[in-house]
């Protein structure tokens, strides 16, 4: 729809006249929905089109938008006095302009995802690429001051702008800080007094280099060595060669689903970017971590020997510099390359595509891969979503080719199961893996020990009566840092001293349950005082300087023991080692999350990756209290389709995705008796205005679990639906009814549309 009329503006541009009064409507990146309709300068009539990016006064301030439309009519209930009038162009070689179809896609992302459109936009145009403005004083401005012909009420403003040659920062003029100043601007520059230009380069520059060193950029930082030898790699299915030459020269949306190890999904992606090139068509690969996305790149560079584009966050200059000169045929990077504005787009690959990183926590909350999958129809486009442990919802997916290529059992490790019901209770490392640990310290072998939990313990609790301290913010279970000697509690980050005395009974007794890794090093210093361990967790790794050495020494092979969460598999495949043990492989299941047998299921198979095979002396031990669960089942006997079969007739017993779409809704507010009244307002909405047809079911409202941000109180409800459209459509028309009601209230309404932390 927008590309179509973008390109018959396009056409009737060259023929407009000078003289036509035109009316823009312009996108503000703000919490809005509705356009705003602006006066288009005659000086710019010529260039402005939808797309362009604009300069506009809103309010007192003035903000970069998005053209959307452009019309010579106006509404009859819209008079043009009340219209303001656009400033200029933005004229800016990096983002001048966006896409139709980059335009569409925010389009649809805001009617998915259940967000204002204006918000969508700065997914197109991040805050940072938009140059700073400034306020010049014009020679006429100069010549009121002189002659005293500027009124009283201007004159401040004026002179303190005509001060300084170059001008003042607009963002100087804030109305928390000079609102009088502000209100002055729009009658200065309505009398040509004063204009707005955009800040040179070399000037903002400037500015940096005095307030920060020079630092080399991280794309030219060396980056760390690849640990898979691509010469290695093993050769392409010709089935995968001809069906991608197909998916290519049919020039239409293809949907592939690849279920695959690490190094046949690489050679794969190989294959699929030479095809694009031969195609000349673009590639866009997307992974959820930045140091995975940063080795990816580099792994394609050294084995394809293209120039392979590693796109920064967006808001550092790297992120902007592949906007200049030729466009890259190849980009790598997070979540954001997705809207990389690429011309000629054949490919997208999302990479890892089960990575809960992928999801966006800021509105609009997108999911990377299911917005490579609407960009896949804007650009006709193939999309790939690869993983060695596919999400239930892409390994279900009907409208996708699903292939499955399982790793070859001659690569694959020696699993052995402890069943710790049968170890003495508190059991940590069982006899079976301390025997392995001994024995391969004695032959200078290599160890990882994986437990998926931080700190020392879970929590605490009073032997005597079994009060547990807990946060009172959170409402949950503080666990228990024993280096920093407290309970820090995860959501919110409040810390509390250790307790001398349980404050109910005053027993003394404050014993630790659940063990953590920082309780595995410690024991494991203990039982094998001279090897050398490193511990790799969200705590040790707080600090990038202390990160970098730690993570060099578990590369380089220089310790003994890793000890390590999750943390381990969100960089660069680790080098193997012969003895993996994994200590508690059912602890992730106890939490309130319907994925938690998933991501059990998805930690398993990564711990069991980093062995070596058992030809070369490889062994995975695990240690369970429910060997019979099917998750571990699955991992043992190496079929994976054991895992999904059964844990999609669960979740379709239960009405959970991939069998439905669901929307996660938080009221929030300072007052908790208006919070508790508008959710339940909310819940009730929603259920009376859907028809039975629709099938929609509203679940709470409840107290919400996690962190209360400056005193806010949370209430929450889960929606359930079979039909994501309508489900979307019927939470766009709810939201839009409470915040007409709550709007002096301050309450805050969000939906999150298909979560991935639902605990």
């Amino acid at each position: 729809m927008l590309l179509e009329c973008s390109m018959a503006l396009q056409d009737a541009s060259a023929s407009r006249p000078q003289t036509a009064t035109l009316f823009a409507d312009v996108l503000i990146p703000r919490h809005i929905a509705k356009t705003f309709t602006y006066l288009v300068p005659f000086s710019i009539t010529r260039r402005i089109q939808i797309g362009s990016l604009v300069t506009v006064p809103f309010g007192r301030s003035v903000l970069e938008g998005l053209v959307v439309s452009i019309s010579s009519h106006l509404a009859p209930e819209m008079p043009p006095a009340s219209l303001k009038m656009i400033l200029s162009l933005v004229e800016n070689p990096h983002n001048s302009t966006i896409s139709p179809s980059l335009l569409e896609l925010s389009r649809k992302i805001a009617q998915y995802y259940v967000a204002p459109w204006g918000q969508c936009l700065r997914l197109l145009c991040p805050p940072a690429p938009l140059s700073p403005t400034r306020y010049i004083a014009t020679e006429l401005g100069r010549t009121a001051l002189e002659t005293g012909t500027c009124p009283d009420s201007l004159r401040p403003t004026l002179q303190r702008i005509a001060h300084r040659t170059s001008g003042i920062l607009s963002s100087t003029l804030r109305p928390t800080q000079r609102g009088h100043a502000v209100r002055v601007i729009d009658p200065l520059i309505e009398r040509s007094w004063v204009k707005l230009v955009p800040s040179t380069i070399e000037h903002v520059q400037a500015r940096k280099r005095q307030r920060t060193p020079l630092t080399q950029p991280e794309e030219q930082q060396p980056l760390p060595h690849a640990v898979i030898d691509t010469a290695q790699l093993p050769e392409v299915d010709p089935v995968w060669c001809a069906h991608l030459h197909q998916c290519f020269q049919a020039d239409h949306t293809r949907k592939i689903v690849l279920h695959a190890p690490w190094p046949q999904r690489m050679a794969r992606l190989a294959e699929a970017i030479r095809q694009a090139r031969s195609h000349n068509k673009s590639t866009i690969v997307v992974c959820g971590e930045t140091a995975k996305a940063r080795w990816l790149a580099q792994v394609l560079r050294s084995l394809m020997g293209l120039q392979i584009v590693f796109a920064q966050p967006p808001n550092s200059p790297q992120h902007r510099d592949h906007r200049q000169g030729e466009p890259p045929s190849v980009i790598v990077g997070t979540r954001s390359v997705v809207f990389a504005p690429l011309e000629s787009v054949g490919l997208i690959w999302v990479e890892g595509e089960e990575d809960s990183a992928l999801k966006e926590p800021k509105e609009p909350r997108y999911h990377a891969r299911d917005v490579a999958c609407l960009r896949a129809q804007e650009d006709r486009a193939v999309v790939v979503l690869a993983s060695e442990h596919l999400s239930l919802e892409s390994y279900f997916d009907t409208e996708a080719e699903v292939h499955h290529i399982q790793q070859d059992v001659t690569i694959q490790p020696k699993i052995e199961l402890v069943d710790l019901g049968k170890e003495s209770r508190g059991t940590l490392l069982s006899q079976r893996l301390r025997s392995a640990i001994c024995e391969a310290l004695e032959w200078k072998k290599k160890v990882l020990l994986f437990l998926n939990r931080r700190g020392y313990a879970r929590t605490l609790v009073c032997r005597d009566c079994g009060w547990v301290p807990r946060c009172p913010s959170c409402t949950v279970a503080l666990p228990y840092d024993r280096e920093a000697g407290t309970l820090t509690c995860r959501y919110c980050g409040g810390a509390q001293q250790l307790p001398d005395v349980c404050p109910l009974c005053h027993g003394t007794a404050m014993n630790p349950v659940g063990e953590g890794t920082e309780q595995v090093e410690a024991d494991t210093h203990r039982i094998f005082p001279h090897a050398t361990i490193v511990r790799l967790d969200s705590d040790t790794l707080r600090r990038p300087a202390t990160a970098k050495s730690l993570w060099e020494r578990a590369r380089s092979g220089s310790c003994d023991i890793v000890i390590g969460t999750q943390a381990l598999f969100t960089r660069e495949p680790l080098p193997p080692h012969h003895v993996v043990g994994i200590l508690q492989a059912d602890s992730g299941l106890h939490v309130s999350d319907f994925r938690a047998a998933e991501r059990m299921y998805h930690l398993l198979i990564d711990a069991a990756n980093v062995a070596y095979p058992a030809s070369a002396g490889g062994r995975v031990i695990l240690q369970t209290r429910l060997p019979s669960h099917h998750a571990v089942q699955a991992l043992i006997s190496g079929t994976s389709h054991l895992f999904y079969d059964e844990e999609y007739t669960a979740r379709r017993l239960l009405n959970y995705p991939p069998a439905c779409h669901i929307a996660d809704l938080t009221v929030t507010g300072h007052n908790l008796t208006l919070v508790e009244e508008a959710s339940t307002r909310w819940g009730d909405d929603l259920q009376q205005r859907t028809a039975v047809e629709e099938q929609i079911v509203v679940l709470g409202p409840v107290q919400k679990l996690g962190g209360r941000p400056r005193g806010r109180h949370h209430r929450r409800l889960l929606v359930k639906g079979t039909d994501p459209d309508i489900l979307a459509r019927r939470l766009r028309d709810s939201v839009e009814r409470m915040e007409r009601q709550y709007r002096q209230t301050q309450i805050k309404f969000v939906v999150d549309m298909d979560p991935v932390e639902s605990g």
